[in-house]
């Protein structure tokens, strides 16, 4: 998990361009009546980020966002909002990317959490979410699951 000193590696910054579009473009898609735009924050505070929002009084608990989230979509209808938080890993994703993401996406909740990777699932998160059939591990509210993805960098895009 990384930390306020750990450097994020070249290969994980050079993901986050292209997956911000292209979450941009499947969110769009997703709520074509709701205004999207994806915000690359992976360098600041996501309460400092809702400092400055305009919507952050749908928030009330912000200020306890002191988290660290890759890519943050917000949909806007009407006058409500949600988000969709990406967390991009460069390397496998594993048990402790996770438990990242989970403790997050329980503080917020998020409408969609994705947890996405190159190189899709360690063979130990495999097991456990494929073979042992633990997808109760993935839930962190009733009804939301966060997304294990793998992304192809030739296209672009998440494998489906």
């Amino acid at each position: 998990m990384p930390n306020n000193t750990e450097k994020i590696s070249k290969q994980e910054l050079a993901l986050y361009d292209p997956m911000q579009k292209w979450f941009s473009v499947y969110l769009q898609n997703k709520n074509p009546d709701a205004e999207v735009i994806v915000y690359d924050v992976h360098k600041i505070y996501l309460s400092d980020f809702f400092t400055k929002a305009d919507f952050r009084q749908d928030f009330p608990d912000y200020s306890t966002y002191r988290i660290k989230i890759d890519l943050l979509g917000v949909i806007k209808r009407r006058k409500q909002y949600k988000l969709v938080f990406v967390e991009v890993k460069d390397g496998a994703l594993n048990f402790s990317h996770l438990a990242q993401l989970l403790v997050y996406s329980k503080l917020v909740r998020p409408a969609q959490a994705v947890l996405i990777s190159p190189q899709g699932l360690s063979t130990h998160l495999n097991d456990i979410i494929n073979k042992y059939y633990r997808v109760d591990m993935l839930e962190y509210m009733p009804n939301r699951k966060i997304q294990l993805s793998k992304w192809d960098r030739y296209r672009g895009a998440i494998f489906i």
